[in-house]
């Protein structure tokens, strides 16, 4: 039977420059490890989809300069911040277009 489990590095090898990628907007459920690889493979000009908003797991990735654009209805750190900062420091200074999808 071929072994339907991969390492995380293959994984985030399937995700390419320019793809589209989709995530909850719960803070307990970002993909941090899945980010973090993402980021350390250099990945750039994705386009973020927050549902229903996006915590770190979408502020993270504009940060780390991979998202060309994020279509959502916000960006926020909960109860600790009112806006990401990556966020609303790329938006400003015209490094992503924000996509409002409220």
């Amino acid at each position: 039977m071929k072994e339907k489990l991969i390492s995380l590095e293959s994984a985030a090898g399937e995700i390419r420059d320019g793809d589209q990628i989709i995530m909850s907007a719960r803070m307990e459920w970002a993909p941090m490890a899945m980010l973090r690889e993402l980021a350390r493979q250099g990945r750039r000009g994705l386009r973020l989809v927050g549902c229903v908003g996006g915590h770190i797991n979408l502020d993270f990735p504009v940060g780390a300069g991979m998202a060309a654009s994020i279509d959502t209805c916000s960006v926020h750190l909960g109860e600790f911040v009112r806006t990401a900062p990556n966020f609303s420091r790329h938006v400003t200074e015209g490094r992503i277009k924000a996509l409002d999808n409220t």
